[in-house]
């Protein structure tokens, strides 16, 4: 078991875009998209561990869980802000693309998941638990831009980024209510207090 950050970002009403953009133009605003996301994640230290359709999961790994939950919520800032640069330089073929992101932070099985079968072999790295489970939902739960975190990534940052308690909320197959913190309007990485 290892300290990580995940994060899961997922673009909004991307069903909808699909119906009305032709599947070779669908293809390209996802790579051009993505491949900026990808580079935010890279430069704050994560790595993108699977790309779901129009959602992608990034893990931060590091000895300080402080340090883990910085990068995961200075990479949902830069994803947001790279997403507003990209769709002021669109071309009106496609309404603005809207990112949807959930954070947690804890211990969680870090390693190579392997599927074996008689065709042959498929390995993944992957951040196993309930840690993982918890960030998905909290993307799920997010509208209209939100970047929504746990208490415990709330209370770890709380000096360095500014949140705002949504309260107590139920996840779909996840226990007990998980407190979730969004991250303040229009905080920044340049507005941020600091690292941990």
């Amino acid at each position: 078991m290892r300290n990580v950050a995940v994060l899961f970002a997922d673009v909004e009403g991307c069903t909808r875009l699909c119906e009305d953009l032709p599947p070779r133009e669908m293809a390209r605003v996802i790579e051009r998209y993505f491949s900026r996301f990808f580079d935010v994640v890279s430069e704050a230290g994560g790595e993108i561990t699977e790309i779901l359709g129009d959602g992608l999961l990034a893990l931060f790994l590091s000895q300080s869980p402080g340090a883990n939950a910085t990068r995961a919520l200075s990479s949902a800032l830069g994803i947001q802000k790279a997403a507003a640069a990209l769709n002021a330089s669109r071309r009106r073929a496609h309404d603005p693309i809207v990112v949807n992101i959930g954070i947690n932070a804890g211990a969680a099985l870090i390693g190579t998941t392997r599927l074996r079968g008689r065709t042959g072999e498929f390995r993944q790295f992957a951040a196993n638990g309930p840690v993982t489970n918890v960030a998905a939902r909290l993307c799920a739960l997010a509208d209209h831009g939100q970047i929504l975190a746990t208490g415990a990534v709330a209370r770890m940052l709380r000096q360095a980024f500014e949140f705002r308690c949504l309260g107590r909320r139920r996840l779909k197959n996840v226990s007990a209510p998980v407190e979730v913190f969004e991250i303040a309007p229009g905080v920044s990485p340049r507005r941020a207090k600091g690292p941990y």
